[in-house]
């Protein structure tokens, strides 16, 4: 018996006394306790609580591919940001401030090609310059989102994990008359570090609560937009690596990808000076 009190106590002093920097003392048992009688309930908590502190996300929002390849806590995302900005891509177009680039797989999976979008917008363009705050809210507000993006069909956030996490739905419209209506539930997160803004996006896990029958369903592997600025200008950093279940040629890609991109950041530009 006392060498199960000792290994306890030890136990106890790890994840709490080290990780939490509570004292020892606040959990030693009584001289009349037995050890066999102490609820389970302890040490559930002490998981659940790590969790809380440590993750940016629930385990349950966490794809597969993803848990060996990303440590999802602030800084193991960012350290994941950069690997992917110092990688090296194909460019496949770069003109008017706008670059396009890719390569044919990321350290999440090799089945699909990762896009990387570099946009650098003058601030004198702007009526009203806007903040990085109200960029990050255009993008991520579901009202806002559906004024000025025509490829939208449904947004709306299923839950929120925590005030910079949710859950969101996104139902996008039928693409170039062959492209299906594709249906997304994607775990989201804000970071904001040194002044530049982080919107970082993943499909969460499939489940049955989230099949629908009347859309295809699609899954963004890695989403993320990089806002940062300087005294005249906003930049733009945007990965997608995407399912949906297609695989366009690649002078298909070539042709309308930077139309696309240019369209859908004109209107969004645009949108931002009415506000």
């Amino acid at each position: 018996m006392e060498e199960t009190i000792e290994h306890h106590e030890t136990f106890i002093e790890k994840i709490f006394h080290c990780c939490f920097d509570r004292n020892k003392e606040d959990f030693e048992l009584r001289e009349d306790e037995d050890i066999s009688k102490i609820n389970s309930s302890l040490l559930i908590k002490t998981k659940n609580e790590l969790e809380t502190e440590f993750s940016i996300f629930p385990t349950s929002a966490i794809r597969e591919e993803e848990i060996v390849k990303i440590e999802f806590t602030k800084e193991g995302l960012l350290k994941f940001i950069s690997n992917l900005q110092y990688s090296n891509y194909d460019i496949i177009y770069n003109e008017n401030n706008i670059k396009i680039s890719k390569r044919n797989s990321s350290v999440i999976t090799d089945k699909f090609p990762l896009f990387r979008f570099e946009i650098t917008k003058n601030k004198s363009y702007f009526k009203k310059i806007p903040n990085l705050q109200k960029l990050i809210k255009t993008m991520t507000e579901p009202e806002l989102r559906k004024k000025w993006d025509d490829n939208i069909k449904v947004y709306k956030i299923v839950e929120k994990i925590n005030d910079n996490s949710e859950i969101v739905k996104i139902i996008t419209n039928k693409q170039f008359g062959f492209i299906s209506e594709k249906e997304f539930y994607d775990k989201r997160i804000e970071v904001v570090n040194n002044g530049v803004h982080y919107l970082y996006s993943s499909s969460i896990p499939d489940s049955n609560n989230f099949i629908s029958l009347d859309y295809d369903k699609a899954i963004n592997y890695i989403c993320l937009m990089i806002i940062k600025e300087d005294e005249d200008n906003f930049y733009f950093d945007c990965y997608n690596q995407v399912d949906i279940n297609i695989n366009p040629p690649d002078k298909f890609i070539e042709t309308n990808l930077p139309n696309k991109t240019i369209s859908f950041f004109n209107k969004y530009f645009e949108f931002l000076n009415t506000l």
